[in-house]
């Protein structure tokens, strides 16, 4: 496995220090149980090495978990070893995905750039429909599209709440012009939209067609951060059927100042507000 570390792998160390450590044993220890070297075991704890299956199983059984532990330590392990960029089909929920899922979870704030569709936080239900119709190929049945619906919703339960997340969302205004399911329906979505922004924690920008060309205009990202100060942002880049995770350090500060590039283009959120409203207005008219 590369020597990279990543928070997944990060995630699953801290777990594995938490069982030694209750089991009360010294790296030193497992490392001669093992038969590995000591700094091998550092680097599994820190996040730097991923430990193969077998390691693991042999860990777990030292340090004596439970079976609950023994599935969250297995859990983590497969988010750790996610590191290939293979396209996914939603009716296997892509690993990457899930990951994702747990990371929205537990992000304090998030930023995220789109380019041609409003972000599954932000859509409406008849919205997400005339985006799985467009998606058939990459959906492959209504279970599918079912399960994707759940998902996001879990997704949109982060933006409520005693403890809501921190979301500035920045569009490029061909997301709004664009009538994805017939003016009727792009309507209805704009005006939730403009609900959602009376939201202390959410903000919605628009990037003009005016602004011209800017760095991330080739797919939709999004920049986590997280509230321990020992974890660092991460980065969640999409595609028709998944997505894939940057989270090496120089990685993800090229993408959080492409963001922030792209964020000086665009219109103040008051401004934005204003031509979503128009915009919603016009298409209505149209019926």
């Amino acid at each position: 496995m590369p020597s990279t570390q990543t928070r997944r792998k990060r995630k699953l160390g801290k777990f594995l220090v938490e069982l030694r450590e209750r089991a009360g044993l010294k790296p030193e220890a497992v490392a001669g149980l093992l038969r590995k070297s000591t700094s091998t075991i550092s680097r599994m704890e820190n996040g730097h090495t991923l430990c193969d299956y077998a390691v693991l199983t042999a860990m777990l059984g030292f340090y004596q978990a439970t079976a609950e532990q023994r599935k969250q330590a297995e859990d983590l392990w497969e988010e750790a070893k996610q590191e290939t960029a293979p396209v996914q089909h939603s009716s296997s929920m892509p690993p990457k995905y899930r990951a994702f899922l747990k990371a929205w979870d537990d992000a304090s704030s998030a930023r995220t750039l789109q380019q041609s569709l409003f972000p599954g936080p932000l859509q409406t239900p008849a919205y997400r429909a005339a985006m799985y119709r467009a998606l058939a190929r990459f959906i492959n049945s209504g279970t599918d599209a079912d399960r994707d619906s759940v998902a996001i919703e879990r997704r949109q339960q982060r933006l409520h709440g005693p403890n809501p997340m921190e979301f500035l969302i920045l569009l490029d205004e061909a997301v709004i012009r664009r009538p994805i399911g017939g003016p009727l329906v792009m309507a209805e979505q704009l005006r939730h939209v403009v609900r959602l922004t009376q939201l202390p924690n959410v903000s919605v920008r628009l990037i003009p067609f005016a602004a011209g060309e800017y760095g991330a205009m080739t797919g939709g990202l999004t920049v986590l951060a997280f509230p321990a100060p020992d974890e660092s942002d991460v980065v969640y880049l999409e595609y028709p059927s998944g997505g894939d995770w940057i989270e090496k350090a120089d990685d993800v500060a090229k993408f959080a100042g492409t963001f922030d590039d792209a964020l000086s283009l665009a219109l103040s959120e008051s401004d934005s507000i204003e031509v979503m409203t128009e915009q919603a207005r016009r298409l209505e008219q149209e019926q």
